[in-house]
């Protein structure tokens, strides 16, 4: 079977109004604004429009639109430049996602402040827990409706130039509606209203030399998130999240990258908030389980100024207890792009690749910047 897919910076909006762990999947949303802000510090405002469209395994083909205004730097002096945006997406699944956001740089530098507010509406399916059961074969139609709120506050640690820590806050409210189509009319879709809302704990380390195509360099976060009454939530679990990517300047051409992400919940954790491997090529929600693991090795050849060759291997790992994970359910890929360079100056790339599954499955995605 051949399905399309597409996997862009702003596709993590979607998942922040999931809260298909929403916590991590709005930080990584924040990364990537962070990744499209301009390279070079401005010294007068700037609009950036970006349609983008997309297509893949979760929630279908359509388009996305982002609108941005990169501000002036506060200093004046090379400071990062404060981002505000609004965007918003609508497949043919009839899902949809419209936030705005801002980001921005105070006290020269030493507080990092972000915060982002949605609201959305998204079809999905329901595989079951493991990876493995009679719905991995016969998932499940369900939707997910959610307004959300996040904010995130980093403080640069003192005496350090890449350290950063402090806290978040999510909320959330909506509805999550499962579909019986082989009972109805016998049983009909059945619905829940929900509130989820957590406090967090964040903290990052960035050595790399480029946000946009890093040569050199490492990005390490860590987050822990609290669901519980104390935050408004209905459910009362936590959400720990690892993620760690180091780069290697092989030759003036040729950049090796490896990424490790770890996702694990505990408590009354929800289906639709599981932990997920990130292997490329499946439905985020074919596997997911209470603990998740996912391996990212990449190639990356500059054959041309503006011209890069891509080629991949994801590996994954889901179980029930992190002591079981490597002999927990496992999937993989491999995949290959060819990815050109937007601007002459700056270093963001555009890019065609495909993704090769152990289902015998070939996916097509566009990828906005780099997968990590």
């Amino acid at each position: 079977m051949r399905r399309f897919a597409m996997s862009v910076g702003l596709a993590a909006m979607c998942c922040l109004s999931t809260v298909n762990a929403a916590a991590p999947q709005t930080e990584e949303f924040m990364d990537s604004i962070e990744q499209g802000r301009t390279g070079q510090t401005l010294e007068k405002g700037n609009v950036v429009v970006v349609p983008i469209p997309m297509s893949n395994p979760t929630l279908g083909s359509g388009l996305q639109l982002a609108a941005l205004y990169l501000h002036p730097s506060r200093d004046g002096e090379g400071g990062p430049n404060p981002t505000t945006g609004v965007g918003g997406m609508y497949t043919d699944s009839d899902s949809w996602v419209a936030g705005v956001f801002h980001q921005d740089f105070l006290f020269d530098d030493r507080l990092r402040v972000s915060a982002v507010a949605g609201a959305g509406s998204l079809k999905l399916e329901y595989y079951g827990f493991g990876g493995e059961g009679f719905f991995a074969d016969n998932p499940l139609d369900y939707s997910l409706d959610m307004s959300v709120g996040y904010a995130r506050g980093l403080w640069r640690l003192p005496g350090t130039e890449h350290w950063f820590a402090g806290p978040a806050l999510l909320y959330s409210q909506g509805r999550v509606e499962m579909d019986f189509p082989l009972l109805q009319p016998v049983l009909p879709s059945v619905g829940k209203d929900i509130v989820m809302g957590a406090g967090g704990l964040v903290l990052s380390y960035d050595s790399r030399d480029n946000n946009y195509y890093p040569r050199r360099g490492v990005n390490f976060s860590a987050s822990w998130f609290d669901f519980s009454d104390t935050f408004g939530s209905d459910f009362a679990y936590s959400k720990t999240r690892l993620s760690y990517s180091q780069y290697w300047s092989v030759s003036e051409k040729l950049v090796l990258a490896a990424n490790g992400e770890f996702e694990r919940g505990a408590g009354a954790v929800p289906f639709f908030s599981l932990s997920a491997m990130t292997v490329r090529g499946y439905n985020r929600g074919r596997f997911m389980d209470d603990v998740a693991m996912t391996a990212h090795v990449e190639g990356r050849y500059k054959f041309h100024p503006r011209w890069m060759w891509l080629g991949f291997y994801d590996h994954g790992w889901i179980s029930e207890a992190a002591g079981e994970l490597m002999s927990g359910e496992t999937a993989h890929s491999v995949g290959t792009g060819l990815h050109w360079q937007t601007t002459r100056d700056k270093p963001l790339h555009l890019g065609l690749d495909v993704a090769f599954t152990e289902d015998n499955d070939t996916v097509f995605f566009i990828q906005l910047g780099e997968r990590f």
